[in-house]
């Protein structure tokens, strides 16, 4: 199937809480639509996937993590877009 990749409508997805040796791991998936047939949104496709470890059991050590997880997402969205709007051109 063809289309297009729109990242003005990508999401991140909420944080998913993983207990590892030693801490936690939180990950979270970068998704951006893909569009075809005009303006038919088809499906979301996976760009990125980021994870980060934490150790600790306070709440903010997990609010701590979520921050640091959240902007490293948002860059990396950031940075596909700046990379696919380059190609595209």
């Amino acid at each position: 199937m063809t289309g297009r990749l729109d990242y003005d409508l990508a999401r991140i997805d909420d944080a998913r809480l993983t207990a590892v040796p030693g801490g936690h791991e939180l990950s979270t998936t970068v998704s951006v639509p893909r569009i075809v047939e005009g303006d038919r949104l088809s499906h979301f496709t996976a760009v990125a996937v980021l994870t980060e470890f934490y150790e600790g059991w306070l709440p903010h050590d997990y609010q701590r993590a979520a921050l640091r997880l959240y902007r490293a997402a948002r860059t990396r969205l950031r940075d596909l877009a700046t990379e696919h709007a380059r190609e595209s051109d």
